[in-house]
């Protein structure tokens, strides 16, 4: 009886395990060197670029709300630091200025929503394109290739620690933090609170406000982290470097929701492998980026229809 309860109550879970074990036989048996020592780099790579954005959306899902700007706000961030870069800045102050940009983006975003009372989708839909119209200043939309190759900037994606790539071990460390404060402090308990209802959290005393600014800087701040690493990658800073963070990131999200039945970091995580094998899969099979997205908008939509179906049966519960 306890095993079959808890294949029941684990069902999904058990699916989605599974789900990952097939799509790596899968590309395995396509003969694509998937378990290459270059291609697992690559793969850790893209799996901590798509990452950083979906656990900084996490943050702002979790209080309630959505942010459609926060892959435009990495391009803006990818610019300014590649600009400076080309005028012959220190590389990890062109980083720092680039977070920083990401952080006060979103900083305003949260402002925007928390103390305006702006809508969320209209706010960040404004503030994105705001964003993205900045980007396009820095040099007209065009490349910047300047000083790339003597700057230094590319360590962030080249370098190795402990053998692993730089940016895995950087996700690994975003992880234990994010993990750390929403699952074992006060902060975490509060932002889930906020979440699940802002007029009870406000009579408890709690600064609601300032929780959901907090989300959205941390969604801009861990997007623009993406953002510079891309660019750190290209080796060239492209106006358009982060514009499709928006599918992948919402997927890793809503998948994780459905397959944990709450919006976590781990969710997200486990979520984000699976996308990034299968992507990075599709991309070894030279597959078209139509049909990658075409993927993603169903697993969007299975994640959002489960979700859905979760919330209505402790509504009714």
């Amino acid at each position: 009886m306890k095993f079959k309860r808890f294949i029941k109550d684990n069902i999904i879970v058990l699916i989605f395990a599974i789900l990952t074990i097939i799509a790596v036989v899968i590309f395995l048996q396509a003969k694509v060197n998937f378990l290459s020592k270059a291609n697992l780099i690559n793969l850790s790579q893209f799996l901590a670029v798509n990452t950083f954005a979906a656990l900084g959306l996490t943050f702002v899902i979790i209080v309630g709300h959505f942010d459609l700007s926060f892959g435009q706000v990495g391009c803006l961030s990818a610019m300014a630091t590649s600009y400076l870069i080309a005028h012959d800045q220190n590389y990890l102050l062109a980083i720092f200025v680039g977070l920083a940009v990401g952080a006060i983006w979103g900083f305003l975003n949260g402002i925007l929503i928390a103390k305006f009372k702006l809508p969320d989708m209209v706010a960040t839909i404004g503030s994105g394109a705001l964003a993205f119209g900045l980007a396009y200043l820095f040099n007209g939309g065009n490349y910047i290739f300047t000083h790339f190759l003597t700057s230094g900037i590319a360590k962030l994606n080249n370098n190795f620690i402990m053998g692993m790539p730089l940016p895995f071990f950087i996700l690994i460390i975003v992880f234990i933090v994010c993990y750390y404060f929403l699952s074992r402090t006060t902060f975490g308990r509060r932002i889930y609170a906020v979440g699940d209802n802002t007029v009870t959290s406000t009579f408890s005393g709690i600064k609601v406000a300032s929780f959901i600014i907090t989300a959205y800087l941390l969604c801009g701040l861990l997007a623009s982290l993406a953002s510079i690493v891309m660019t750190s990658a290209l080796g060239r800073g492209n106006v358009q470097i982060s514009v499709s963070l928006l599918l992948p990131s919402y997927t890793m999200v809503y998948l994780g929701m459905a397959v944990f039945k709450k919006v976590s970091i781990t969710g997200t995580l486990l979520a984000s492998v699976f996308i990034s094998i299968i992507i990075n899969g599709f991309n070894l099979l030279s597959v078209p980026f139509y049909i990658s997205n075409l993927v993603l908008s169903i697993i969007l939509l299975f994640g959002l229809v489960m979700s859905s179906l979760f919330n209505k049966r402790l509504q009714s519960s």
